[in-house]
């Protein structure tokens, strides 16, 4: 379900930005804020992999670069 929300969500973002093809796509977040919690006290690497991986299938559809943090 977070992987798919967050393709959802970096979808309309593309959509709204109107990024083109070889633009660069910043995204930074924090796993804690993701998970309800305070930034730096509840990281969580399968979090985060699922929020990877949703944004990472939306910019690679849009062909633009994708930046992260």
């Amino acid at each position: 379900k977070l992987e798919q929300d967050a393709y959802e969500a970096a979808c309309e973002i593309l959509e709204i930005a109107n990024l083109k093809k070889g633009q660069l796509f910043v995204v930074g977040c924090s796993t804690s804020e993701i998970i309800g919690g305070m930034i730096g006290k509840s990281s969580s690497p399968e979090t985060a992999n699922a929020v990877f991986s949703g944004i990472y299938r939306a910019a690679k559809e849009r062909e633009v670069y994708l930046a992260t943090q």
